[in-house]
């Protein structure tokens, strides 16, 4: 997969965590990212298994002004379309957010005013 990250934030963007499912453990991600730039990456799917191909990994970036933080989840069976996920992240977003679809739950949340949040998803059945 081939990444390319854009800032334009009116900060520099610091890489604080990364999480790695599939994937090369080793991808080269932007450590920072000034604003008005792009950074781009590579990260190579590499495993042996054959029902677990493709690279997923996620990426948190902060800045130090004290952004009020804000998650939104959906579940879809439709391909993703990642503009209207963003809009419904400025327009639904909140610091807690669940949704319940297809007898799965997902549910996320962020503290709000955390210079460096934490943020805690999960997906399970409808009970």
């Amino acid at each position: 997969t081939n990444g390319k990250l854009w800032n334009s934030s009116s900060e520099a963007l610091t890489l604080t965590d990364k999480k790695v499912w599939q994937g090369s453990h080793y991808a080269n991600f932007p450590e920072i990212i000034e604003d008005g730039d792009s950074s781009e990456f590579t990260h190579e799917s590499v495993t042996d298994d054959a029902d677990s191909h493709g690279s997923v990994a996620g990426l948190v970036y902060r800045r130090r002004d004290g952004t009020k933080w804000v998650v939104y989840t959906d579940i879809q069976r439709q391909p993703i379309h990642w503009g209207q996920i963003k809009t419904n992240l400025e327009k639904r977003g909140k610091p807690k957010f669940k949704v319940a679809k297809f007898g799965y739950i997902a549910s996320i949340e962020i503290d709000p005013v955390s210079r460096s949040p934490t943020m805690k998803a999960s997906f399970e059945l409808e009970a």
